[in-house]
């Protein structure tokens, strides 16, 4: 037992000379550390948050690409539709106008 509190006492004296360089010291040494067996995210570090900076609040379909860009191409589509009539298979014999003949409808100019 004496051996594992001289390595205590050796540990603890390691740590407080790195803590007064100012660099980070881990609890765990990582060549010690299970490989595999509990893998959780690491949280970010103060540095990294405040280094992040203001960012503006961005929707849900703007921060998945794949959405994005579904959402994108949809809109081209319906502009595109807007602009360009679509192609309608015509079957069997001519059945007339869809929606009708309208009377009150006039599509020529009058010529003077």
């Amino acid at each position: 037992s004496s051996g594992i509190n001289a390595e205590y006492g050796e540990e603890k004296k390691r740590k407080k000379r790195k803590k007064k360089k100012g660099i980070a010291v881990l609890s765990e040494d990582p060549t010690l550390m299970a490989t595999g067996e509990e893998e959780e995210k690491r949280g970010i570090t103060y540095k990294i948050m405040k280094n992040k900076g203001l960012t503006p609040h961005r929707k849900k379909e703007q921060r998945n690409p794949r959405v994005k860009h579904r959402k994108k191409f949809d809109k081209a589509l319906k502009k595109r539709r807007s602009q360009i009539p679509d192609l309608r298979e015509q079957g069997g014999s001519y059945g007339g106008e869809k929606s009708g003949i309208k009377s009150a409808l006039t599509k020529s100019t009058k010529l003077r």
